[in-house]
């Protein structure tokens, strides 16, 4: 991913990337590259944990100085326990200001992870070396922590994930089934939201969300779970793509792995029913999801919000959208869409805004919608 790009997004604060309609500031070129980086450098050991803190309305971006022995083959960098998304760079120079840093950089690895592991086998030489970590999709009101560890020649730790300690089905409420069930997804140039559908790890989005920036489309997708609605998502798994529509703008996703890259055996993720039938213009929906306006820094807790279908847009006798007042924001893209029951009806996929007016309308595209192969292969995952 483009480093250039990335300090874009971290100055226009996006988290997510839901289609909007109507008028945006675009951000001036010169605030590109307006990211601070602390002025003291830490000193670093290699094989000592190193606890790093940025404080609110302050720098973005720690150096850590440190020294590579002759001889070394292999070089690795983990940061676990980020507070949020992190970026790291190596460099054998100090870095004053970004725009030195990115000019510089031997090595850059910025991705949607919230905990990251750097590895270099080619180039290496005996020397000082500066690794800069931090976030750029930070704000700046937003502290940073992380714990970062330096190893050489060896391969690194495996990270202590956080656990899903999630009841039974039979155990939860149908909220809170749904809040489980609703996951905040990550790739190295945005995110969005989804919903797990079945035991197996299968996700629903939509395919605008996994979109880079240059039209191409991520193999790597990032999903964290709300343990509790009180507390931030919790990043654990990888997901594949396994089907895409740009039609529909709709994906299917699934959780292949854990972030320490081990596949996943016996899979029991909390699900979200497909509801039997579409509501009717009036019955009450609920929109779940990650929008970034529903969080304090880089990292959004799920947000509800509720409305009614206000409408319906047909196409050719088939019903291609649910039109709703219920609030979509951006991040909110490819959650869930709630009957009164907690079953998904659909999928929030835009928000329609009029400058002129201040008028807005939510698109969600129905289950109905979902190709048939897409909905056999969910029913096959099911539990019998």
């Amino acid at each position: 991913m483009d480093a250039t790009l990335r300090v874009l997004m971290a100055v226009l604060v996006l988290f997510g990337l839901g289609l909007w309609v109507g008028a945006q500031e675009q951000p001036e070129q010169d605030q590109e590259l307006d990211v601070a980086i602390a002025e003291k450098v830490l000193e670093a050991k290699p094989g000592t944990v190193l606890t790093v803190e940025l404080p609110a309305n302050g720098a973005r971006l720690q150096g850590v100085r440190f020294k590579l022995p002759e001889g070394t083959k292999k070089l690795y960098v983990q940061v676990t326990e980020a507070s949020a998304d992190i970026d790291l760079w190596l460099t054998r120079e100090r870095a004053k200001d970004m725009s030195t840093l990115l000019e510089e950089a031997e090595v850059e690895k910025a991705t949607g992870r919230l905990s990251e592991v750097m590895e270099v086998a080619e180039g290496l030489r005996a020397g000082t070396y500066y690794v800069y970590a931090g976030s750029l999709s930070a704000t700046a009101d937003e502290e940073i922590s992380f714990k970062l560890l330096i190893g050489l020649n060896e391969s690194p730790p495996p990270m202590a994930l956080p656990t899903l300690p999630f009841a039974a089905l039979d155990q939860l409420s149908p909220a809170e089934r749904a809040v489980h069930a609703c996951v905040s997804l990550n790739t190295d140039e945005g995110g969005g939201s989804g919903t797990v559908v079945t035991p197996g790890g299968l996700i629903l989005t939509n395919r605008h969300v996994l979109e880079n920036e240059d039209g191409s489309f991520a193999t790597m997708v990032y999903v964290s779970f709300t343990r509790e609605p009180r507390e931030l998502p919790v990043q654990t798994h990888t997901a594949v793509v396994v089907d895409q529509s740009a039609e529909l703008d709709l994906a299917l996703l699934r959780i292949t792995e854990d972030l320490n890259g081990k596949a996943v055996e016996n899979p029991n993720f909390t699900w979200l029913a497909l509801a039997p039938g579409g509501p009717d213009l009036g019955h009450e929906l609920r929109c779940l999801g990650y929008p970034a306006i529903g969080g304090s820094g880089s990292v959004a807790s799920v947000t509800m919000t509720s409305g009614v279908v206000s409408g319906f847009a047909v196409r050719k006798n088939v019903l291609q959208w649910l039109k709703t007042d219920c609030l979509i924001s951006a991040g909110n893209s490819g959650g869930a869409a709630l009957n009164a029951g907690y079953e998904l009806v659909g999928i929030p996929t835009e928000s329609l805004h009029d400058p002129d007016t201040l008028e807005s309308l939510g698109y969600i595209r129905p289950i109905g919608s979902i190709p048939r192969s897409w909905l056999e292969r969910i029913r096959k995952d099911l539990p019998k």
